[in-house]
């Protein structure tokens, strides 16, 4: 008796039903499959779902399509020889299995019609026409778009309820054609072309779906070359999911349906403002810290050419002081008097000049700061850090020649004060003659015999005594 036995397993139907499901949905073989057979008892659902069976001489299937599906069936009636591409599944309840139909071709001229299209295929791809080498990308961001279809197509007012809706700043031309019959392929061909005459930055090929028979038009040899030869970018949104029609492998893009064509190919307008500013944003914090690092260059080159200058003239006006102090001590005070106006004026000129330079230099830079928020930001850059080498450049230039024309005045000075300095001309042998009363003698008849004189030498002074007079009018003088 089986009854009993601890090896037999006991289950509930449910498990095993679902057991069994598990095992026809992870055959690999039976995931997608093809089945022919004749159409009986055909049940359309007023809901769009779709029931009926295949059967040949020996077996029959039970078949269900959903709404989604069936939709795209062609027209079917019992006694019609077709075949039925979909997976099979279980159905618990009723502990049946059944194929679920995702796709319906009828026997006959679909089978002419796939050979022609494997065949095309295979010739193409062997050409190298389907190859991702010869893919072109996409424009990043298209203005214009050249939308090739047939104005009544659904498809077509997707994509332009997409495009208004994501892209409202971008052109579509719509490029009129049939889609559909015996006249589509030409006509799709001729459209292509007038679409490249049109500057627009991509070509769109689209409709809204069909049957393997309604789209065999895009799978024509005319069509495919016409779609490859294009100059510019191409996408084919044909919206099947089954056998792809051969512009699908020859675009550039291929796209699942129309919107979703217009999804990739356009991106939001909001989206493209929030970039811009973004990038806005980002140049303007760039611009502004070259512009304040140069500035910072600028004005770190300046205090060191002022401070350059300031020691300059500072040691100057040292060397001024010690002239000064000379003068003082071995000059009249008539000839210091006009010698320290001269200097004065010299030092008044040095300092004008360089307030004049520093603040031209001053309204120049303002003026060149003006100027970088009124140009475009890269060029703003480029102009500032040009104008901020000049600048400094210039500015260390002109202060260079200032304090060279203010040293080769002071030296000028020097040598005319050296040239009338008293000390100066006591080293050559002169001595300076002294009266009693200690004023200059310029006149012998000043110092009458027996008058006590001074002479002022280079180093040290003599005193001596007048004896007698000159022959010429002049006094001969002893020492003591």
């Amino acid at each position: 008796m089986i009854a009993g036995r601890p090896d037999v397993r006991v289950v509930a139907v449910s498990r095993l039903a679902n057991y069994v499901n598990k095992l026809l949905s992870g055959n690999r073989h039976l995931v997608l499959i093809g089945v022919s057979g004749e159409i009986s008892n055909y049940r359309p659902n007023s809901n769009g779902n779709v029931y009926f069976d295949l059967k040949d001489r020996d077996a029959l299937l039970n078949c269900v399509a959903f709404s989604e599906a069936a939709a795209a069936f062609p027209a079917m009636a019992n006694g019609d020889q077709i075949v039925a591409y979909g997976s099979v599944t279980t159905f618990p309840r009723k502990s049946t299995y059944q194929l679920r139909v995702l796709e319906v071709r009828t026997e006959g001229e679909t089978g002419a019609l796939h050979q022609r299209y494997e065949t095309l295929r295979a010739r193409l791809a062997a050409e190298g026409l389907f190859a991702d080498e010869r893919k072109r990308a996409l424009p990043r961001f298209p203005f214009r778009v050249a939308l090739v279809t047939s104005r009544s197509a659904e498809g077509a007012r997707d994509f332009e309820t997409q495009a208004r809706e994501r892209a409202p700043h971008v052109e579509i031309v719509v490029v009129p054609t049939t889609v559909q019959g015996e006249k589509a392929a030409p006509e799709i061909a001729a459209a292509i072309a007038r679409a490249e005459r049109l500057d627009v930055d991509v070509i769109v090929l689209a409709r809204g779906g069909g049957s393997f028979e309604d789209l065999f038009a895009f799978s024509d040899e005319r069509v495919v070359r016409a779609l490859a030869a294009s100059p510019i970018p191409t996408v084919s949104a044909i919206g099947h999911e089954g056998d792809a029609p051969l512009t699908d492998f020859v675009a550039d893009r291929r796209a699942a349906t129309p919107s979703a064509a217009a999804q990739t190919l356009l991106p939001r307008r909001d989206d493209l403002l929030r970039m811009v500013d973004e990038r806005r944003r980002t140049l303007a914090r760039d611009l502004d810290r070259l512009v304040s690092s140069r500035r910072q260059l600028v004005d770190a080159r300046a205090r060191r050419l002022f401070s350059a200058a300031r020691e300059r003239v500072s040691a100057e006006r040292e060397s001024l002081h010690r002239y000064e102090r000379r003068l003082n001590a071995a000059g009249p005070a008539a000839r210091l008097a006009q010698r320290r106006g001269r200097f004065d004026a010299v030092r008044a000129g040095l300092a004008r000049e360089i307030v004049t330079l520093l603040r031209r230099r001053r309204e120049r830079l303002a003026a060149a700061a003006q100027r970088l928020g009124r140009v475009d930001p890269a060029l703003r850059i480029a102009r500032a850090a040009g104008r901020s080498e000049a600048t400094a450049a210039g500015l260390d230039a002109a202060l260079r020649r200032l304090l060279e024309r203010c040293a080769a005045t002071l030296r000028t000075l020097a040598v005319s004060l050296d040239g009338n300095n008293p000390e100066t001309i006591l080293q050559r042998g002169y001595a300076i003659v002294r009266g009693m009363d200690g004023r200059p003698l310029r006149d012998a008849a000043d110092a009458p015999p027996g008058t006590t004189i001074t002479a002022e030498l280079a180093r040290g002074h003599l005193h001596a005594r007048v004896e007698r007079e000159g022959t010429d009018g002049g006094r001969q003088i002893g020492l003591f």
